[in-house]
This record gives structure tokens, sequence and C-alpha cells, in this order.
């Protein structure tokens, strides 16, 4: 029973996401509490929803039923249903109108908004919004490595191995390159078997262990295996390993392809 109940409270964790995501909840806690009070039609439109939400998200027998066998990897999506932020602002606005004199209105809402201003993070910044470098709002080097793919198909579709960094775009751009894992090697949508959870791993590290990558890639029938040589330490040469390189993506990416027995 522990381990569910600490696994509730990392999800819980993942929702909060940090300082600022604490400070939201809070406030979003307060002001449900005051809705509590603020009369009936408050407490049953957003009271009592909000307790329901937050009593089966921390209840540890749906997380160990539910979460942990539908929603693995997502379960903190679940508090995406409570109405954090209209609750504030809900809150606040009735606060506002209790105060007769406009003066007061004006300091409270002044308040209100150097908070938000502290507490918040600015959209425009370099940490949102970059500038693109094609059409597509995709990296380069997803384009090349797609277009090589295309332009030397020997079927319908190529099965390949990506660098974790490109595992969400690839498929964005083409449906040629099929990926031997995706976004669910993260925990996502679905389970990923054994094999290919290690290729992931291995491809996490600086220094991943080619022999089990290329052994694993002939076991799946992956005809591509891509590494990023400005993070990953390999050989020049893979043609031992059964790959020969076959293209430089963008500088940084190697392209091997397995060598025709």
């Amino acid at each position: 029973m522990m381990t569910y109940m600490l696994g509730v409270w990392g999800e819980f964790l993942n929702f909060i996401g940090g300082r600022v995501g604490a400070i939201h909840f809070v406030l979003f806690a307060a002001a449900s509490l005051c809705c509590f009070f603020l009369g009936k039609e408050e407490r049953n439109k957003l009271f009592w929803p909000s307790v329901l939400v937050g009593l089966f998200f921390f209840n540890p027998f749906f997380y160990q039923y539910i979460g942990t066998r539908f929603l693995s990897g997502i379960y903190w999506r679940l508090l995406w249903m409570l109405p954090c932020s209209f609750v504030i602002a809900y809150t606040l606005t009735r606060i506002l109108f209790r105060f007769r004199k406009n003066v007061w209105r004006m300091v409270a809402l002044v308040l209100a908004c150097v908070c938000i201003a502290v507490n918040g993070r600015p959209v425009l910044s370099a940490e949102t919004y970059s500038e693109r470098e094609n059409l597509y709002e995709l990296p380069d080097a997803v384009m090349g490595i797609c277009d090589y793919v295309q332009a030397h198909l020997e079927g319908w579709q190529e099965t390949m191995i990506v660098p974790n960094e490109l595992l969400c775009d690839i498929r964005q751009y083409s449906s040629t390159a099929c990926l031997l894992y995706g976004r669910n090697a993260g925990g996502f949508i679905s389970i990923i078997g054994d094999r290919e959870m290690q290729v992931y791993e291995e491809m996490s590290k600086e220094n991943p262990d080619v022999e089990l990558i290329t052994d694993i890639a002939k076991e799946t029938n992956c005809r591509y295996i891509v590494f990023n040589t400005s993070f990953h330490q390999i050989p020049e040469d893979l043609r031992g390993y059964g790959y020969e390189k076959v293209a430089v993506i963008d500088e940084n990416y190697a392209m091997y392809c397995r060598i025709s027995e």
C-alpha cells in the first residue's frame, strides 16, 4: 500500500512541476475553501467537484487498479480536471466586490496582479519560443534523416533507431520512417518490450553499448541507426557490428545502415 501511496505522491509532484506550480495549487486550495463559504451554488459547482476529483486521485486503490494499468505515465493529468485558474479568478472577483469603495478594490486588484507577475513565468521567452529552422518547424536533422530514408526505401517503410531528442519529431515529418520505439519509451500511451527498453536506455547514455544496440537492431529488423556524434561516444567504423555509415545529417547525426548479408 505504501508503494502506491508514494506513487500517487510522485504523480502529484509531476502535476505541480515546481515552485510556481506549488504556489498556484496553494492559491487554488485557498480559493476552493473560500468557495465553500461563499454560498450553496459555489459549493455545488466548484468546491465539491474539486473534492471529488481529489478523492479519486489520491485514492491508492484507484491508483493501483486504474492508474497503473490504464494511465501509466499520465495519471497526473487527472488533475487537469481541477478548474484551478477559474476558481482563483472567480474567488478573487467575489472578494473584490465585497469592498464597497473603489479604491480598496483597486488596491486588491493591483496586489493580485503583482502576485501573478511575481509568481508567473513569461510566455514570450527563449524557453518557450525559438526561431524556426524550416517551414515544418522541426529540426533540420529530422528532415534530412527522413529524406534520406525516403530516397533509399526498400519497402513501404523502414524501421530505425534515433537519438532520444528526435523521437517525437520523426513521425511528424514522414510516415516512411518507423521507429523501434517512440514516446512510449517514457511510459506514455503503451508499454514497450524489454529489448526496446534496453536500446532506449543505451541511447540515453554518452557511452552506449554499440554491440547491444546493433544486436537488438538486427533482431528487430532495424535497417537504420542514427547516433548524435556530439553526445554519443561511439567508434567511427561500425562495420564490425554489421552497420556502415551512409550519411552525416546536419553535421552531428551519423546515419548507419545495415550491411546486406
